[in-house]
């Protein structure tokens, strides 16, 4: 009498293993983004200028100085952009924010490279690469600028640049 029952025990067993079986897909997504770098401000003393040297017109005085990145990680470059206060009667370079003592008819150039003509003026913007390095820099010239023909004071000359880093 058990036979049956046996029987019938291991034909559910054999139907089972015949049962209808799911499947499913894990899918991971993600993304990666830029690490940052830092950086630092970027003091620059001009050397005093006799104001003749200014009389000729055009940039003089030229300090180098350089925009540093480091501690980089996952960059693989930096969008910079240039802001601040502009002087429209010097050729939009940068306004002397100087107060008390402020020199007049003359204005900051800021020049990208150690060599070069290419200007940094209010809205430039510069790509520097960085191709997974831990550092990066942007060498950059700064000195006076004045137009030719505008009437000139002694005085003290003060330029406040800001720089704006988007990572990529």
């Amino acid at each position: 009498m058990k036979t049956p029952y046996i029987i019938a025990a291991l034909l559910m067993l054999g139907a089972s293993t015949h049962a209808h079986a799911d499947s499913a897909t894990i899918t991971v997504t993600g993304k990666v983004l830029p690490g940052t770098c830092t950086m630092a401000d970027v003091p620059v003393a001009l050397d005093e200028i006799d104001a003749i040297d200014l009389n000729k017109g055009g940039e003089q005085g030229l300090k180098p100085a350089a925009l540093n990145f480091t501690g980089c990680v996952g960059v693989g470059s930096i969008d910079l952009a240039f802001d601040g206060s502009d002087d429209a009667a010097q050729d939009g370079h940068w306004l002397n924010e100087a107060t008390g003592n402020a020199a007049e008819g003359v204005a900051v150039a800021l020049l990208e490279g150690a060599s070069g003509s290419t200007f940094l003026k209010k809205g430039a913007a510069k790509t520097v690469p960085v191709n997974g390095a831990a550092t990066a820099t942007l060498a950059m010239r700064a000195g006076y600028y004045r137009k030719s023909g505008t009437l000139l004071k002694a005085g003290d000359v003060t330029a406040r640049i800001t720089v704006t880093a988007d990572y990529k």
